[in-house]
Formats: C-alpha cells, sequence, structure tokens
C-alpha cells in the first residue's frame, strides 16, 4: 500500500489572496467551448447558411421593447398604421396594451400626421410611425402632432433601413426607433434579430428590462441585472449578431441596386397605360423593402372590374415565372388577432380595462381599403428582386409582354370571378 506524503507547510502552494500564483494568470479567463461541434455538425450549419434560408418569421421584439421603453402601462392605447405587418399589433399587445389604428394614405402607404390625430383619444399613450415598404413616412409632422398632445412617437423602420427623411437616416428620428433584422430584412441578420435606437437612458433601460430580466445600463456605464420586471428572453445570438455587423457593409451597395432596379420598373410602367409607379416625396429616399405598383384597367381602356383585373395579372405573372403579389388583403383590424379579441386570453386586455366598445370594423379605413385593393407588390420576396438585375430583366420582359397583349388579357380576366381582396381570410400575401 502506497502513501503520499503530505506537502510540508513551506512546499505547499499559496493561495492566491494570500499572495500566491493564481491558478489561471491575471487577464485571463478559463472558458469550457459549448457546445461542442465535430466536422460534420459544422458543415451543416455551413450548408444552411449557403442555402441562404435562416428564418421563417419576422421578429417583434424589438418593437414590445421599444412599447415597453415608454414606460406604457396594462390597458394604455398605442395608435398604430392600419396597414402594416401583424406585428406591429402584436407587440402593443406583448405589453398588454391596446392598438388603436390610423387610417393610411392610399398613395404613399403610411399613416399621416392627419390620420394620426384623429385616432388619438384620452388614453393614447404612444403613436407607432411605420416606414412602410421602405418609404419614410413624414416623420417630423407626426413627432409634432405627438409633442403637442404630450405623446411619444415609436419609429418602425424594419423595412425602411438604408432610407432617408430630409437627407437624414430613418431610425433616430422619433423618441425611440425599432426594426427587426431577421433574414427577410434589406439589413438581415442569420435568423431573427432586433434593434432599438434611442438617446434617452431611461428608455434604453426599460426597454432592456424586457429584453433580459432587467438589465440596466449606469450613469458611469457600468452594468447591472436587477431582476425588476419579469424580463422576455430577446437577446440576439452572436451568429445573427455577426451577420448583421457584416451586412452592414453591403448595405449601400444592395440600396443602390435595389433603386436601380426600382428606377427600371418605374420607367417600364410610367410606358403603359393603367400602370402607376410608386410615389415617392421628393424630401424622401425609398430604399424598396417592397416596389408597390397600381394598375387601373379603366385607365387601360379595359371592360373589366379592378378586381379581375388584378386576380387576372397575379396569375398571368404566375404562368410567366413570376410573382405578382398582395401584401396583407386586409387591414390590420381584420386580422383575427384583433377582429376576435383574442390578446391574451379573455377577452383581455379590451375587456380588463373597459374597452370593447373600440370599433375595429374595416371599414373605417377607406385609405387602407384602397390600397389593398388599387395595387400589387412585385416579386416575393420584393427586395430580393429589386437588387438582381437579371430578374427585373424578366420582370421587364413581363410587363412589356403584357402591354402588347391587352385584349387577350381583358378576356382572360373577364372569365374570373370579381371580389374585394378582403372577402377572404386575412393573409400576408
Amino acid at each position: 500500500m502506497s502513501m503520499v506524503k503530505a506537502p510540508t507547510i513551506a512546499s505547499r502552494p499559496r493561495l492566491a489572496i494570500d499572495g500566491g500564483d493564481p491558478i489561471v494568470r491575471k487577464g485571463h479567463m478559463m472558458m469550457s467551448r459549448w457546445p461542442r461541434l465535430d466536422r460534420s455538425d459544422l458543415d451543416a450549419v455551413i450548408r444552411q447558411l449557403e442555402s441562404g434560408l435562416f428564418t421563417e418569421m419576422a421578429s417583434t421584439a424589438a418593437l414590445h421593447c421599444a412599447v415597453a421603453g415608454l414606460g406604457l402601462q396594462s390597458g394604455d392605447e398605442v395608435i398604430v398604421p392600419a396597414l402594416a405587418y401583424i406585428a406591429c399589433a402584436a407587440a402593443v399587445l406583448h405589453h398588454q396594451a391596446i392598438p388603436v389604428f390610423a387610417d393610411v394614405d392610399p398613395v404613399t402607404y403610411n399613416v399621416t400626421a392627419d390620420s394620426v390625430e384623429k385616432a388619438i383619444t384620452p388614453r393614447s399613450r404612444a403613436i407607432m410611425a411605420v416606414h412602410l415598404h421602405g418609404l419614410p413616412c413624414d416623420i417630423e409632422a407626426i413627432c409634432e402632432v405627438g409633442r403637442r398632445h404630450g405623446i411619444p412617437v415609436i419609429e418602425d423602420f424594419s423595412q425602411a433601413v438604408g432610407a432617408t427623411y430630409r437627407d437624414r437616416p430613418v431610425g433616430g428620428l422619433a423618441d425611440v426607433g425599432a426594426a427587426s433584422l431577421m433574414a427577410g430584412k434589406n439589413l438581415p441578420s442569420a435568423g431573427e434579430a432586433g434593434v432599438l435606437v434611442t438617446n434617452k437612458r431611461e428608455i434604453r433601460n426599460r426597454a432592456a428590462a424586457v429584453k433580459a430580466f432587467s438589465e440596466v445600463v449606469k450613469v458611469d456605464g457600468s452594468y447591472g441585472l436587477i431582476g425588476a420586471t419579469m424580463g422576455w428572453n430577446y437577446r440576439i445570438n452572436l451568429l445573427s449578431a455577426v451577420m448583421v455587423s457584416r451586412q452592414l457593409f453591403h448595405l449601400e451597395r444592395y440600396t443602390e441596386l435595389r433603386q436601380q432596379g426600382a428606377a427600371r420598373l418605374d420607367s417600364t410602367l410610367s410606358a403603359i397605360r393603367g400602370f402607376t409607379p410608386p410615389f415617392v416625396p421628393q424630401d424622401r429616399q425609398h430604399c424598396y423593402h417592397m416596389y408597390r405598383f397600381k394598375f387601373d384597367p379603366a385607365a387601360a381602356g379595359l371592360s373589366i372590374s379592378i378586381d379581375q383585373a388584378h386576380e387576372a395579372l397575379k396569375r398571368a405573372f404566375h404562368a410567366e415565372g413570376l410573382f405578382l403579389v398582395e401584401f396583407q388583403n386586409q387591414p390590420l383590424a381584420g386580422h383575427d388577432l384583433i377582429r376576435q379579441r383574442v390578446g391574451y386570453g379573455r377577452g383581455c386586455p379590451w375587456r380588463c380595462h373597459g374597452r370593447e366598445d373600440i370599433d375595429y370594423s374595416i371599414e373605417q379605413f377607406p385609405g387602407a381599403l384602397q390600397a389593398i385593393r388599387d395595387s400589387l407588390v412585385v416579386g416575393m420576396p420584393s427586395q430580393a428582386v429589386l437588387a438582381n438585375p437579371e430578374v427585373i430583366d424578366a420582370y421587364v420582359a413581363a410587363f412589356e409582354k403584357f402591354a402588347s397583349s391587352m385584349r387577350i388579357f381583358e378576356r382572360f380576366a373577364a372569365s374570373l370571378p370579381a371580389s374585394a381582396p378582403w372577402s377572404t381570410a386575412a393573409r400576408m400575401f
């Protein structure tokens, strides 16, 4: 039986707190790598990255954090565009607040200062202004309405990264800006991601408290975790963060490519009777997350309804191997989340705060209904199409083929049923 001789006091290593050498050299941190990946694991991840498919859904996290950052409470009302992605309304409901909709201008597809002001109630606590499709709304006029009423403004620039308003980049023009950076956006991540922009520390800290269990940045720049709120797990994964940081270097080039593609489509559609390209006010620069155009069959001299014309356009382009789609077939008020007062159960937050009287009938939003009925979007996804000159060539050829075959198209369209887009269940495309 072997015996291990105990070290003498003199030979014993001293604790670092007693002046001895630390086990890990000062300035270094020992970390065990996790997850541990072998070559086949890495190859599988790389194959997925190379596929270009990183996500299936868009994130509402940044918008929810913006709502929280403004200090809203359960039952407070937030003015939201009647035409936008459902995440805008869902982010409000995530904070147990209540969405109230403002109609949109059927020319720009954005809310206006006038429509926002009409939607204000005594319970309004925030305004959400969305730069839809990459065209900035008149954010300065909307912020002025907010200032007069003492209501802060959230700037949703998810579809407008790269756009400018009066020579200023969108995103930092209101009390707080928020954007999804999921893989389908102009500034994409490797999956889900979002960004919040504000110059007010108190907004940032309230937002961070929702993001991840009460993070706080103090005046001296130090960081703390105070555990004062429920918190959601909205932290960005590092793969997405790396992807976004690298895509920033490409943003300007891809924005220019989309603008060039849009200019070619503008030129083509302007030469065909009945078509109207997107309208862009002189004080704004569109970044074309989506290219939304109008087609009026009456202006083209065709004896078909606008609903027949748009259904026929979608089918005709699909037969050519190309997509024309709707972005939303109903205003947000027509989606089940709102129409059926799904909320977070038992009719709340509406019933919980005595606001079951809010009228969400879609007929209240004629601007949104007109926009939906009058227009279609090129491509799916549009931002990828507009940045690809070869695909733009194909769309130009298809529109020119259409222009030379109007009467054949008219006969085809006349055989189709005519019904408003919102006559069917709410859908995105």
